[in-house]
């Protein structure tokens, strides 16, 4: 079988072609199947100018291309998705979860491994209910402010009768970086829980001025706010805070152990959300396999399903304390455990997907943390 993968690049995560591309191989060499599958490949960019993956896609099935998989999202999967129907070819995408389906119905020939990260967000939402808050100020980086998890943020809180009393964006410039308009705004009012939303450097710039509300206000986070890539390079802020995540190093099962001691062999750090994108591609393509429906793999995050009737994947999602690296005085994720709310949370993110396909509303055309400088 031959596969090609569309490889996107970023500032944030230098390493992310490589760590696709290297948890895919290292899954497949892991199952037995290392050197079955012709493999080839092309960078995309940022994963934000469909016509260029739509001529990546067409070139990979004129040279025979038998599955392509690619960390994209689904809006330009959408848009090539007819070059796969025309060739009855299979197209995978690796999506982090922070974008929503334009389409109704799915995709003849595409399938979704998803990091969900909307899903982990309403499920931080819940544990922050769950604590007793009832009021909310929410803030994110001028970046995240163009994904879906902010309206999941809203929709979250509003639906469990709460209320979001501030919302703040930071600056599109780092020098002009700054918490003063929601310092000010938690001032005056103590019972107010913070939802923030920022990924890489921005995260490190939001927690190395959150000294004003660390100790005061309980923060709750989400997916890539708590990547445990970036984490490690932050400064503990002081107090410990609250998050939900797809995956974590530090799950305590056999694949999950398999997974970081293979990918972290060679340079640590090289398990990460990306490489197990990765991991769990190989895992689903198998042998030759190019359907995949109802299919159920074991990966280092859980039992992954393939739902049928939408085609993206669901797997569970986990409470995460961030708290102190007593070795390095930077941030760990830490206390990881199951949400038991996770597929109560799925359901009510279906109706929320629903209610925005049929509203005008922009988004960022790119690949989620996919960033050039």
């Amino acid at each position: 079988m031959k596969i090609a993968l569309l490889l996107p690049r970023s500032v944030i995560y230098p390493s992310i072609s490589f760590d696709i591309m290297d948890g895919f191989k290292q899954s497949l060499k892991n199952i037995g199947l290392e050197g079955y599958h012709e493999i080839v490949s092309s960078g995309i960019g940022v994963a934000a100018k469909h016509e260029e993956i739509y001529e990546r896609c067409e070139q990979f099935l004129l040279e025979g291309a038998d599955v392509v998989i690619g960390y994209i999202n689904p809006l330009a999967a959408e848009f090539v998705h007819p070059l796969f129907e025309s060739s009855d070819k299979t197209l995978l995408v690796l999506d982090s979860g922070y974008h929503f389906p334009a389409f109704q119905d799915k995709l003849s020939h595409a399938y979704f491994i998803s990091l969900q990260g909307s899903l982990c967000t309403r499920v931080i939402v819940q544990q922050a209910i769950e604590h007793g808050y009832r009021n909310f100020a929410f803030t994110c980086s001028f970046y995240d402010a163009g994904y879906r998890t902010s309206y999941i943020y809203s929709k979250g809180v509003e639906e469990k009768g709460g209320t979001i009393g501030f919302n703040h964006i930071t600056s599109l410039r780092r020098a002009d970086f700054t918490l003063s308009p929601l310092t000010d705004y938690l001032q005056n009012d103590e019972e107010t829980a913070v939802l923030i939303s920022f990924c890489g450097d921005m995260a490190e710039d939001f927690f190395s001025r959150s000294n004003e509300i660390n100790g005061k206000h309980s923060i709750y986070g989400t997916a890539f706010t708590s990547e445990e890539l970036w984490l490690k390079k932050i400064a503990y802020p002081g107090t410990d805070w609250n998050s939900a995540v797809p995956w974590s190093r530090n799950l305590k099962t056999p694949q999950n152990e398999i997974f970081v001691e293979t990918m972290n062999k060679n340079k640590e750090g090289k398990a990460n959300l990306f490489s197990l994108l990765g991991w769990e591609a190989a895992l689903f393509i198998g042998m030759e396999n190019i359907e995949f429906d109802n299919m159920s793999v074991d990966s280092p995050r859980g039992k992954v399903f393939m739902n049928p009737e939408n085609r993206f994947t669901e797997a569970p999602v986990y409470y995460a304390t961030v708290t102190k690296d007593e070795i390095t005085g930077n941030c760990i994720l830490e206390n990881v455990r199951l949400a038991p709310v996770t597929e109560e949370e799925r359901e009510s993110l279906k109706i929320n997907i629903e209610a925005m396909q049929n509203v005008e509303a922009n988004t960022w055309l790119n690949a989620y943390a996919c960033l050039e400088s």
